[in-house]
């Protein structure tokens, strides 16, 4: 008689379960495109598990993933309702929403929301030993430096820039005082770093990689801190979010390093109906593995960092979820 009670309920357990699932996938939505970056990157994958998450929960399959344009493009897509979601960064999606700016001349798109922040990569600059720490300070007192900045159009030529304007330069006004800016890919700068052809190499990277590892490890590199009111500036007028390299991340490297992250964020437009969002941003919250076996950088994630730093307002699908989880 046990085992007879035991099995029924096993048996409504089962049952339950299943249906729950049928119920979870008896709904339908209309489609919406999901535009991430190239098909090689790191961005489509992302997208693309995003997107089999959230079709898990509909019937029909609803959220399809296509390659994008970029951080710049994306929210242009997005806004202009050529997709539905987007991957963007957090300084190109504040300027795309502000509009009247360098990136984005024309009005802003104010119909943009953001729903996630995802894996922050973080901005370095590795000085070379023998370089004083302090050699941007004293630009204007006539010292000069030797520094890569990245490619035209990347993330990291855009921070780099932004940072240099603190100390008072552009890279037009450095190039003019007789310091040398050095632009190209990333293993271009590197080479150049380690063969002392620049004494300062920047990277917009995940914090110990192996890039910023053999830098620090070519020139006994130092990584910079940002001083604090070049972090604020980041922080509040171009959409970086506060980040701390702690101490013994490289090697030499003692104390916590005060720095900035660049945000990667998922956006869509305030007319999004919620409850996609809200699946979308609960899937990603909850399903870390999955994350991860998207793009390993997720490892360095964590969830519940989900709602930091989100440089526009937020659709009230993901505010819904992040306070269910008591984060906002």
């Amino acid at each position: 008689m046990n085992i007879l009670k035991s099995l029924g309920t096993a048996a409504f357990v089962f049952a339950a379960s299943f249906s729950g699932s049928a119920t979870a996938q008896s709904e339908t939505h209309d489609i919406a495109t999901f535009i991430s970056g190239g098909p090689t990157g790191t961005w489509y994958p992302t997208a693309a598990m995003v997107s089999d998450m959230v079709n898990d929960t509909y019937l029909g399959q609803p959220m399809t993933t296509i390659p994008g344009k970029g951080a710049v493009g994306n929210p242009l897509a997005v806004a202009s309702g050529g997709a539905q979601f987007g991957l963007s960064y957090g300084p190109f999606l504040k300027l795309a929403y502000e509009g009247g700016n360098e990136v984005y001349p024309d009005a802003g798109f104010d119909n943009l929301r953001a729903v996630a922040n995802l894996v922050p990569n973080t901005v370095h600059l590795v000085i070379a030993e023998g370089v004083d720490m302090d050699i941007l300070s004293k630009l204007s007192d006539g010292a000069t430096v030797r520094i890569g900045v990245g490619q035209k159009g990347s993330s990291n030529f855009f921070a780099q820039e932004k940072i240099l304007m603190e100390f008072g330069y552009d890279y037009a006004a450095l190039e003019a005082q007789g310091s040398s800016v050095v632009k190209g890919a990333q293993q271009g700068l590197a080479d150049a770093f380690a063969n002392r052809q620049i004494d300062i190499y920047t990277n917009t990277v995940g914090t110990n990689s192996g890039d910023m590892q053999q830098a620090i490890a070519a020139r006994n590199g130092r990584v910079m801190p940002l001083p604090e009111k070049v972090r604020a500036t980041l922080v509040d007028k171009w959409g970086y979010v506060p980040s701390i390299i702690p101490a013994g991340t490289y090697a030499g490297q003692d104390t916590d390093i005060p720095t900035v992250n660049l945000a990667t964020v998922i956006l869509t437009t305030a007319d999004m109906d919620d409850e996609i969002v809200y699946r979308a941003v609960k899937a990603m919250a909850e399903n870390h593995d999955r994350m991860i076996e998207a793009y390993g950088g997720f490892k360095r994630w964590k969830p519940e960092d989900i709602h930091v730093g989100l440089p526009i307002p937020v659709h009230p699908g993901a505010l819904r979820y992040f306070k269910e989880r008591g984060w906002m």
